[in-house]
């Protein structure tokens, strides 16, 4: 039976009282509550809740207090069952038990103070019963790290897959169809027009918060932020391996683009306090990304500026998934977490105090990384 705590009154001096945490209850648990059962009275096991294990093992339970408390009704030697909401020596103070049952472990290391005090000051008799087969610490630990072990390596299993089954994009995917064409959600082209009212106050942001003295947009296509960047008054310049993307770029800044990939270092003969690649390291492969990331890391000299669409429900590091319902060349997103390791083992140094500033809109979908060597 299950009661609460304004019935542990009624059964003061007549039980035996178990004690702990049962997630999850194994067989030492059993020769317990069997050993308690010996004293000749009803045995009432005082089971902690939920917030208790979260605050002492740093875990979510396996079996949830409710749960716990509905197997432990089930036993046989079991009669009461109690959730303790509050602490041990609270439910010692109101239940007053005739014998309060610990495994013979806690006789070496002791009961806590205010424990000792009560059993003390009411006359319960403290027994110490040696049935310890394993801990339930022990059982979840060993658990966790057969499971963890097994789910991290079939995550790698699934990665390196996915990564032999990509393929890379070609130049040819970036045509005018792609950068002119209103097949996106809500008509949106790459029109100056259309480019500006997205953008916002994007390109104020980026001179306000990094001041750069020169730019580089990685994956910039038609040009459009290098635009808006240059009639700011800022010297910026890009990089795209589409001639589509060039050809169609606004006049004012078309000699500034330069064809070639992503994911190689280029050197344009110049230096850059800044470098930026927004919305295109979902277009790669996942090892691109990592080419891509290492071509960013060495063109700047101080700060990187990413933006990229993210996997919206990673179940691990390594997840990947694609989004061919918003663009069909999306075909990499990586988790977040993963993406910003992968800058950060290139000595850089992650400024989210930066990114809060650019994130004006609050997708979540801004990077910012700082040199330090």
């Amino acid at each position: 039976m299950i009661i609460d705590s304004a019935n542990l009154r009624t059964l003061a001096g007549t039980v035996a009282m178990v004690d702990g945490c049962f997630d999850p209850i194994h067989d030492g648990h059993v020769r317990y509550f069997d050993e308690a059962a010996k004293f000749g009275l009803p045995v009432l096991c005082n089971v902690q809740a939920d917030a208790y294990i979260e605050s002492t093992k740093g875990r979510m339970p396996l079996l949830s207090e409710a749960q716990r408390a509905a197997v432990l009704a089930g036993m046989r030697s079991i009669d009461h069952v109690h959730i303790c909401h509050s602490t041990t020596a609270d439910v010692l103070e109101r239940l007053r038990p005739h014998v309060y049952v610990k495994g013979a472990d806690w006789k070496e290391r002791g009961l806590p103070e205010r424990e000792r005090e009560v059993c003390e000051r009411e006359g319960i008799e403290i027994a110490y019963l040696d049935t310890v087969v394993s801990s339930s610490t022990e059982v979840a630990e060993r658990f966790f790290d057969r499971t963890n072990r097994e789910r991290s390596a079939r995550y790698v299993d699934e990665f390196e897959a996915l990564i032999r089954s990509q393929t890379a994009l070609q130049a040819s995917a970036y045509d005018d169809q792609y950068f002119a064409g209103t097949w996106r959600h809500g008509h949106e082209t790459y029109s100056i027009e259309s480019r500006r009212e997205i953008e916002g106050k994007n390109p104020e942001n980026i001179r306000d918060v990094f001041r750069p003295t020169r730019v580089l947009d990685v994956g910039c296509g038609p040009g459009a932020l290098m635009l808006f960047l240059h009639e700011l008054g800022i010297d910026v310049h890009g990089i795209d391996f589409s001639e589509a993307a060039k050809a169609s770029a606004p006049e004012a800044i078309r000699d500034r683009i330069h064809i070639g990939s992503v994911t190689e270092v280029h050197d344009l003969g110049m230096d850059f306090d800044l470098v930026i690649s927004r919305e295109t390291l979902e277009h790669l492969t996942v090892p691109q990304v990592g080419d891509a990331v290492r071509a960013l890391a060495a063109m700047t000299t101080k700060f990187i500026y990413v933006t990229t669409r993210f996997h919206p429900e990673p179940k691990s590091l390594l997840s990947v998934t694609d989004q061919p319902e918003v663009d069909p060349t999306h075909i990499t997103l990586v988790n977040k977490d993963f993406l910003r390791a992968l800058f950060v083992m290139q000595r850089l140094r992650t400024r989210t105090d930066l990114e809060r500033q650019l994130d004006w809109k609050g997708y979540g979908r801004v990077l910012v990384f700082e040199r330090v060597d």
